[in-house]
């Protein structure tokens, strides 16, 4: 073997230890420009000839004055001194080296390894080397600890995890969520006349501080500011003005951007922000530009996040990596993403910072949709799916007996689900419709086709009450079809369970409807061949693809009674094909909604009387804390209903309904009610969903401020559900202004897809259908309200990619092969771009 190619294969050792350890010069004693230097003087000392001696001498030149570069320019170094080892053993019969020397741990540092434990989840070069492409190992370099950022530190940075932030990527993209426009700076003889937020810069002259004469008012705090024109006074209560006092002193320089008046005869502000200028300030970090406004927490202040991503910024800047191929920047007209990241945080314009976030926002929802374009991919090339025959005599037959006629909306959807069917790749379709619209008639009939063509249907839903309405539903029906449609829930008794599991298991069930207890291990079906996954929002993805595991590449329909506003269908079901119904039954009325004051308790209890003797029925709903059914809640509904029973309605008959009842009794109940022998139902929530009782047109809604607006709209779709006119009460007392909100959407409007885009502006796209534990990334700057059009861009940019290089092997790429992976983590099967 080559004698230089040992020596410089000891110098490359440390290489990657520095790179893991944020190229802090802490891999081996002394640094990296002695270890070098040391090595290279030792493989001089061999015989070289000329261009030997020269790499020698570049590798010294390199490792120069090592200690005093920025980390990025270390890790460029090391770059280079790869490319340059790399590049001579090419040329060289490489072997193992056979030496090491007992020099070799006196120079690798083993003390310091512990700290250097912040990987990235996801190896985007190889655990040999550092990677040739700079983008790559940028991409890898932004994970290293935020520690390591000047002016942090191990402290801070356990204060900075408290907001999400380890990584020096994730300083960078802790957005600003607004800006002071500190530019012009006014002088305080001008301010207090406009109304606006104006900016002010001047020293504190005077402090005083007194008590009102009201009695409990609290103190009140002046600072008296003074920049040669005139003085302003900054007036604070209680606490803060105490707080103020800490910090401020006579003499203090301050810039102060609030809303001035003229009162009292001083200019005064009471809503203002200041800071403290200082000898740091010469930068106008805080003042004199339009300055960042960042999302807080007790233990941060602005100035402190300001100056960490100010270093952060001039240090790594212009390294951060770009992350889109270039074709698709000029395509969408972009701002490239070193300069956005710059932009948004300290921008030179109003125009530069909406142009930044523009980009940024742009990266996040293409790297959404590209995962989603991906998962989309991988279920097409999952292999052969089933080709049903879509001529169906059961179908026929279905249709025959179906004793109303199908609405347009159904017929279209159907024929959507047939041609899913009827093709060898699997169906992963979304069935959405508001409540009462058919999609269980629709489900029922592709079930048809599936048992004509020897396959098994699975039903899943999310409680046991649903489970069990859809299946009284389906044997309804289906009833004429002799077919055999078995019930799996939790709370059967063994021998029936067993019983159940049997029959899924020999092909004597023909459709299996339950709960989770549909995926649980002994459960397994003879010939699955369709899923129907009901109320899916109420599922995580690990169940779903649970459920389809039991057959073999079986087509998949999940359902929602839930409108999905659009955007949010391209985004949380982006992947899947999307069917609507968006047309009710004849004779579906519109409920009557209205809002109950309190102070009109009897007379709405007089007006659900005289409904009830005219031959009606009413629920009564009262609303749980929790997602499962708490003692206290239902110790409070069983109250109810005796107070109804003995005190308001004693000729009456009620009933009292519950998810902690056994199943038969639910049952019992439910079966009374549906006969009219129950004129009341009292009821937690367990009644939300799935309940079909056509003479039931009451719907009174107790605490309805603690329901979110999705939930009360399903509630209210319990009744409206015959030629009868129905009425929902809500008895509310709001006590803010999102709670206001939902009332008053759900007394202006019956549309469930209103409802649901009024949704979304109220909870935010994060909690909306629980896209958080939907696998999906977070989007830091993106809204998907607001940014619609630039979704669609994205969208199309990223299938139209996913189209042309659905494993992303293009080497132009991996770079967002390797963000794709950082971006979706553990809940996104990547193996087949992996």
């Amino acid at each position: 073997m080559n004698e230089l190619t040992k020596i410089l294969d000891i110098i490359k050792r440390p290489f990657k230890l520095e790179v893991k350890g944020g190229c802090q010069d802490q891999s081996v004693v002394d640094g990296l420009e002695n270890y070098v230097s040391l090595w290279s003087d030792k493989g001089r000392a061999c015989s070289l000839n000329i261009s030997e001696t020269r790499i020698l001498s570049e590798l010294n030149r390199l490792f120069e004055n090592y200690s005093h570069l920025s980390p990025i320019e270390r890790l460029n170094r090391i770059q280079d001194a790869t490319g340059l080892i790399d590049s001579f053993n090419e040329d060289v019969q490489v072997e193992n080296p056979d030496f090491i020397g007992e020099d070799l741990p006196l120079f690798i540092s083993q003390s310091r390894n512990s700290e250097f434990g912040v990987l990235p989840k996801v190896d985007v070069v190889s655990d040999g080397e550092v990677s040739d492409d700079p983008d790559l190992s940028r991409l890898k370099f932004l994970r290293t600890s935020v520690q390591y950022v000047r002016g942090i530190g191990p402290r801070r940075a356990s204060i900075l995890r408290e907001v999400g932030v380890e990584t020096l990527g994730d300083l960078l993209e802790y957005y600003p969520r607004d800006y002071l426009d500190r530019r012009n700076f006014k002088q305080i003889y001008q301010v207090g006349r406009s109304g606006s937020y104006e900016t002010i810069q001047g020293k504190v002259v005077n402090i005083v501080d007194f008590l009102p004469k009201r009695r409990g008012a609290p103190k009140v705090c002046k600072f008296m500011v003074y920049d040669e024109t005139a003085v302003a006074a900054l007036v604070a209560f209680g606490k803060r003005g105490g707080y103020m006092q800490t910090l401020l002193k006579i003499g203090a320089e301050l810039v102060v951007s609030g809303k001035f008046k003229r009162s009292y005869n001083e200019i005064q502000t009471t809503d203002f922000e200041y800071e403290i200028l200082s000898s740091e300030d010469v930068e106008l970090i805080h003042t004199g530009r339009i300055v960042p406004k960042y999302p807080l927490t007790a233990k941060l202040t602005q100035r402190g996040i300001r100056n960490w991503l100010k270093t952060a910024l001039d240090e790594y800047g212009d390294s951060i990596p770009e992350v889109l191929p270039l074709e698709i920047r000029q395509r969408q007209n972009l701002m490239d993403r070193p300069t956005a990241v710059k932009q948004i945080h300290f921008p030179d314009s109003h125009q530069r910072a909406q142009a930044a976030r523009t980009r940024l926002a742009y990266d996040e929802l293409f790297f959404l949709e590209l995962g989603l374009a991906l998962r989309k991919k991988l279920w097409e090339l999952q292999g052969q799916g089933i080709t049903f025959k879509t001529t169906s005599d059961l179908l026929e037959k279905f249709l025959l007996f179906l004793p109303f006629e199908l609405t347009n909306a159904q017929k279209r959807v159907f024929d959507e689900l047939k041609a899913d069917m009827a093709s060898a790749r699997p169906m992963n379709r979304l069935l959405q419709g508001d409540v009462g619209s058919g999609k269980t008639v629709v489900a029922a009939m592709a079930l048809t086709i599936t048992i004509d063509n020897g396959y098994q249907g699975a039903f899943m839903a999310p409680t046991e009450i649903l489970a069990e309405q859809h299946y009284y539903t389906l044997n309804s029906l289906l009833s004429p079809l002799n077919l055999n449609i078995i019930l799996l829930k939790g709370d059967m008794p063994k021998r029936e369970k067993d019983e159940a599991r049997k029959s899924i298991r020999n092909g004597d069930a023909h459709i299996a409807v339950g709960t989770h207890a549909l995926i649980q291990e002994g459960v397994e079906f003879k010939n699955l061949g369709f899923v129907i996954i009901d109320e899916q929002h109420r599922f995580g993805v690990i169940q779903r693809k649970t459920l389809r595991s039991k057959g073999v590449m079986p087509d998949v329909l999940v359902m929602t009674a839930t409108p999905i506003p659009r955007t949010l269908a391209l985004t949380v079901y982006g992947d899947l094909n999307v069917s609507t119904i968006d047309e009710l039954p004849p004779g579906r009325r519109k409920v009557d909604t209205r809002w109950v004051p309190e102070d009109k308790r009897q007379e709405m209890y007089e007006f659900i009387e005289e409904l009830v003797e005219k031959g009606r029925q009413a629920y009564l709903v009262y609303p749980l804390v929790e997602e499962s059914e708490k003692l206290e809640d239902i110790k409070a509904a069983t109250e109810m209903a005796e107070h109804f029973q003995n005190d308001i309605f004693p000729h009456l008959k009620v009933g009292l309904i519950h998810g902690r009842m056994r199943s038969v009794e639910k049952q019992d109940i439910m079966q009374s009610f549906k006969n009219g022998e129950i004129h009341i139902l009292v009821s937690t929530t367990v009644i939300e969903v799935g309940i079909d009782v056509p003479n039931a047109s009451i719907m009174l809604i107790e605490h309805a401020e603690r329901f979110g607006l999705a939930q009360l709209h399903q509630l209210r779709g319990r009744v409206g559900r015959s030629s009868h006119k129905s009425h929902c009460l809500l008895i509310a007392d709001p006590k803010n202004e999102e709670a206001l909100r939902r009332v008053k959407v759900m007394v202006r409007t019956n549309d469930g897809f209103k409802i649901a885009e009024e949704d979304l502006l109220i909870r935010g796209p994060g909690e909306f259908f629980g896209t958080r534990q939907a696998g999906m990334p977070d989007l830091k700057v993106a809204d998907i309200e607001k940014d619609t059009q630039l979704l669609e861009r994205a969208r199309a940019e990223a299938f139209e990619l996913m189209e042309s290089d659905p494993a992303l092997e293009d080497p132009k790429h991996q770079i967002l092969k390797a963000v794709l992976k950082t971006k979706w983590q553990e809940n996104f099967d990547m193996a087949s771009i992996g």
